[in-house]
């Protein structure tokens, strides 16, 4: 695979929550050290709502209109200098907020403003026109080039941001806040974010798939053998509600032995993402989706089977490992950050060997751990796009969460597969371009050992026309080839389609979305 270090330009507009920024607050105390949980004396000393209080003071002086409160509070957040008397403003300083994970480092990281031992991710939710001027006026700052008007929310969360990290001085040194970044709250998606894998609507398959198996022939012989004893995979992804899982699961009966498979040995968690908190998100999301058609057309499809489709690989090549999936994108494929380190946090907590959330031995201490990622963040030129200056504090804040959260994973054992990314589909770039490099969190494995960066390669071996290049330290596997269509070009609402190269896999829905974004009537002529 060939590679290049620029995209395509415009290629996303969505790439963040409008309701949402995340902070990363550092600590030098470790999270565990000689087997003793330190999470109590490290948020007393930490005092995260006197930070916060800090953090708020900080907008009003640099007059940004806002106010920044921990998820979960009910309260209205009061002005900086009446701090509201909410859960996380109580005066106990040793209880964990809503919304802020804690993760710790074997090897400390040193930045300009003092060590990190354990990093303090925090996602606070925003109060807009809280923040009052000097003389007590309402007054607000917005970037250059941005007016004050109904479609000042664009600028928003720029503003905070930029004001936070241009400030990380003051913060530190004189409000002796210790603020390592801010960032927006990222948007993720199911490979890529805001538009989509270029792979086509799933389509059914006509002939029997009751009892086939995916065969690694070119796998090394000692690994043959193994079947994942012992081995917890987890797979962080967009799926289908439990019910319809199952309801699939039981039409099927015999005639598809891997999805009743699934059903009865893999375990669903729905809880950072379920369909209330789905339909509650999208508002502050923009209804992003991901999906393009056959002819590489952007459109919103439905891909809740997504993750499903992952799993029932995974319990093909390895069927007595203990898979465990966690609902983090929605059913368009799209999710945040907070879900998404929030549920990595969980897992880590479960590795480590005090268990933060229970006060026992992780249930996975020194157990083999695979955390599967088939998705992608925004990259530093779409960031850069809208105001956001990607570097702050010797961080890229566009990668800095799931650094943090990934680093400290992988220094307990955890070993973390990311799809590097279909954004090198032909069909969008000019001609004789080369591929994109990986995009994060798979380009994590070109710095961070136990991360490898997986590639989509044809039943030829060659490398698939859309995928990202995994880069040196990665692998590429079989992902398939998009289909021929007819006409040739676009649009059409009725186009033959001559698949030539696709994988099988499970999929629970009784109804396929489109084959192009032309409305055809009636929906049969697609299938």
């Amino acid at each position: 695979m060939q590679h290049m270090m620029s995209m395509n330009d415009n290629m996303h507009d969505t790439f963040w929550r409008n309701d949402q920024i995340m902070v990363v607050f550092r600590s030098d105390i470790p999270l565990v050290s000689d087997g003793i949980l330190n999470e109590e004396p490290l948020l007393q000393k930490l005092n995260l709502p006197l930070q916060l209080q800090g953090i708020n003071q900080f907008l009003q002086i640099n007059q940004v209109p806002v106010t920044l409160a921990f998820l979960g509070d009910d309260e209205k957040p009061a002005p900086p200098d009446q701090p509201a008397l909410s859960k996380a403003n109580s005066g106990d300083n040793s209880k964990l907020p809503p919304g802020v994970h804690l993760f710790g480092l074997t090897s400390p990281i040193q930045t300009d403003y003092g060590v990190i031992n354990t990093s303090v991710i925090s996602f606070l939710k925003i109060d807009k026109g809280s923040a009052q001027g000097a003389g007590g006026t309402p007054s607000a700052r917005v970037l250059p080039g941005k007016g004050h008007g109904s479609n000042n929310d664009e600028s928003l969360i720029p503003t905070i941001v930029t004001t936070l990290n241009d400030g990380l001085d003051d913060l530190n040194k004189k409000s002796m806040v210790p603020i390592a970044l801010s960032a927006p709250a990222w948007l993720c998606g199911g490979t890529p974010i805001g538009q989509g894998c270029p792979l086509t609507p799933p389509m059914p398959v006509e002939d029997s798939c009751s009892n086939w198996h995916i065969t690694l022939p070119d796998l090394d012989p000692q690994l043959q053998s193994l079947m994942g004893d012992g081995v917890t995979v987890f797979i962080l992804d967009a799926f289908p509600e439990r019910g319809v899982i199952s309801r699939a699961a039981r039409d099927a009966g015999d005639d598809n032995w891997l999805l009743s498979n699934v059903n009865e040995t893999v375990s669903f968690d729905y809880s950072m993402m379920s369909g209330v908190q789905e339909i509650r998100d999208m508002v502050s999301t923009g209804n992003a989706s991901v999906g393009k058609d056959v002819y590489g057309e952007h459109y919103p499809i439905l891909m809740p089977d997504h993750g499903l489709f992952i799993a029932g690989i995974v319990r093909d090549i390895a069927p007595n490992a203990n898979i465990e999936c966690i609902r983090v994108l929605n059913d368009l494929c799209v999710g945040d950050m907070s879900k998404l380190v929030g549920a990595l946090w969980r897992i880590y907590n479960r590795m480590l060997s005090v268990n933060p959330d229970t006060g026992q031995v992780g249930d996975l201490y020194q157990k083999p751990v695979v955390i599967n990622l088939s998705l992608v963040i925004p990259t530093d030129e779409e960031a850069q796009q809208k105001q956001i200056n990607p570097g702050a504090g010797g961080f890229n804040i566009i990668q800095a969460d799931l650094f943090l959260a990934i680093t400290s994973l992988t220094q307990v054992g955890a070993i973390v597969v990311a799809s590097a990314g279909n954004e090198g589909d032909l069909r969008e770039m000019p001609p004789g371009g080369k591929r994109p490099m990986a995009l994060y969190p798979a380009a994590f494995g070109n710095s961070i050992d136990n991360v490898i960066a997986v590639g989509a390669a044809t039943s030829a071996g060659a490398a698939a026309s859309y995928s990202c290049y995994p880069g040196p330290r990665g692998i590429a596997t079989y992902g398939g080839e998009v289909p021929d269509v007819q006409p040739l070009d676009p649009p059409s609402s009725n186009p033959v389609v001559t698949v030539k190269d696709a994988p099988r896999g499970i999929y629970s829905s009784v109804e396929y979305p489109p084959l192009s974004d032309v409305p055809a009537d009636p929906p049969e002529q697609y299938y």
